[in-house]
């Protein structure tokens, strides 16, 4: 699918939807600091430098989506908070009313949590109405990235939304982890020291060459603390995720080798005085890896400020591709929707999902979890997403010339990342999969169906998952 990217910044939010499947085609983005970044990592992408309130919506090509999240300086908390007042506050209103005029199939708008405070009610309700009067189904919630594999604490507000003559059903992605991603994994094995910058310019020039060749974009801003550091911690251990990345190098958190701050009282926290040389900010690539950026994805700056502003206003990669599969699955909901499950009377035609467990410890986590999952990363068993716009009525769950049947919830299967089966006690060997959800533990009669007499049939070889219908498992021949 085809998408254009507004307040694209470097390109964080337009990396996470490419890395799932869509193509990002035109982007724009006001700021000229992010125009090399922009190009260098996304070659394939018009770029388009320039205020979005004086492009005309022709020059817009058509797509599938818009996303983007317009700046959010006018609702953060660490801003002033002018909301609409702030001339920043009023793009929100510029993009809603390009959606309006272009009416993509779907929107993605991201934001920061200040716009959830109470003195914003009214204007976010209003954004909300908006989006709705121009003809979408409208969905909203609160998601922090450390959820998501992302190694920070990130609270940000996202909206989703599909026209509405499309009837789609969509939902958030669930969490991909239950314990967070620590510095240390993070950023651990970048033991290189960063190369230093007072302002603009490098200190001991001459050094560059010979330093953090391995890592890319590994320069740190060592201007003096600004006050915002003595008003609370700035430093995480290396057991522990991040602060928030944010966009201002004077505020960047404090690299996890630092001594600990030492607290005196609300607001009052200072450097410990015989260690004050130990203490140093993040560098860039160490605040991109936070972010989820890979290490090819390079930053081209002057001014390190900028680099630090970049990587801080982007969306992380990670955290954008798990809302871009969430679209993607919401679609295969309406292919579904739209080609296959047409109400249907008779039980006998109820689709069904073949599937294999490995001995009665595998079915027992099956059944404890009410949830089934099949590989969906394109290796030997794998059920590809085209398999999966089929939403079986019905599981029958075999092992040698064993089997039950297991009636399921009719919906979507939902697309999850192996480390949270892991959570839930399966051992895995693949990177992605398919989850089909039980409504109960106990398995169905047969007599449900047909008459007592029957028995199941099935492809008792076969470990490979497979879709077939009631009539065709159930043998009443006898």
């Amino acid at each position: 699918m085809l998408v254009v990217s507004f307040f694209a910044g470097c390109g964080g939010l337009d990396l996470g939807f490419e890395q799932a499947g869509f193509r990002v085609v035109w982007a724009n983005e006001f700021n000229p600091h992010c125009r090399d970044t922009y190009i260098r990592n996304h070659p394939n992408t018009e770029f388009v430098l320039g205020d979005v309130c004086k492009i005309d919506p022709k020059a817009i090509p058509d797509c599938d989506g818009f996303i983007g999240g317009p700046p959010c300086q006018s609702w953060s908390v660490g801003g002033k908070q002018k909301g609409l007042d702030d001339e920043r506050g009023q793009l929100f209103l510029k993009y809603i009313e390009l959606i309006n005029v272009k009416k993509p199939k779907f929107f993605m708008i991201e934001n920061v949590k200040g716009m959830l405070d109470d003195r914003f009610k009214v204007v976010f309700t209003d954004f909300v109405g908006r989006l709705e009067k121009a003809g979408y189904d409208v969905q909203w919630t609160l998601l922090d990235a450390v959820n998501y594999r992302v190694p920070q604490n990130r609270e940000r507000v996202f909206f989703v939304g599909f026209r509405k003559e499309l009837g789609i059903s969509y939902t958030f992605p669930f969490p991909t982890c239950t314990e967070p991603i620590t510095l240390e994994q993070a950023i651990g094995d970048i033991t290189e020291e960063p190369n230093r910058f007072a302002g603009s310019k490098m200190e001991n020039t001459g050094d560059r060459d010979g330093k953090c060749k391995r890592y890319p974009n590994h320069d740190v801003f060592t201007s003096k603390f600004g006050s915002f550091y003595y008003r609370g911690n700035r430093r995480r251990g290396w057991q522990q995720p991040s602060f928030t990345i944010n966009a201002t190098a004077d505020f960047a958190p404090l690299h996890p080798s630092s001594p600990k701050m030492m607290f005196y009282g609300h607001e009052n926290w200072n450097f410990q005085k015989d260690k004050l040389d130990k203490y140093r900010r993040l560098s860039v690539r160490e605040c991109a890896r936070i972010q989820t950026f890979p290490d090819n994805f390079i930053f081209v700056y002057n001014n390190i400020k900028e680099a630090y502003k970049m990587i801080g206003n982007a969306v992380p990669p990670r955290l954008g591709n798990e809302i871009a599969k969430s679209i993607i699955s919401a679609f295969s909901r309406l292919d579904i929707s739209t080609k296959i499950l047409q109400p249907v009377n008779d039980t006998k035609c109820a689709s069904v999902l073949v599937g294999y467990y490995k001995g009665n410890w595998h079915k027992q986590r099956i059944l404890d979890n009410k949830l089934y999952y099949v590989r969906s990363d394109g290796r030997k068993g794998s059920m590809f997403k085209e398999d999966s716009t089929i939403m079986p009525k019905y599981l029958l769950l075999h092992y040698k010339d064993k089997a039950e049947i297991y009636e399921l919830e009719i919906e979507d299967p939902i697309l999850a990342d192996a480390s949270f089966l892991q959570t839930l006690g399966f051992e895995t060997t693949g990177d992605t999969y398919l989850c089909f959800r039980l409504k109960s533990d106990e398995p169905a009669t047969i007599s449900n169906f047909v008459s007592t007499t029957s028995h199941l049939v099935f492809e008792q070889g076969n470990y490979s998952p497979y879709f077939t219908t009631i009539d065709k498992i159930i043998d009443s021949k006898i």
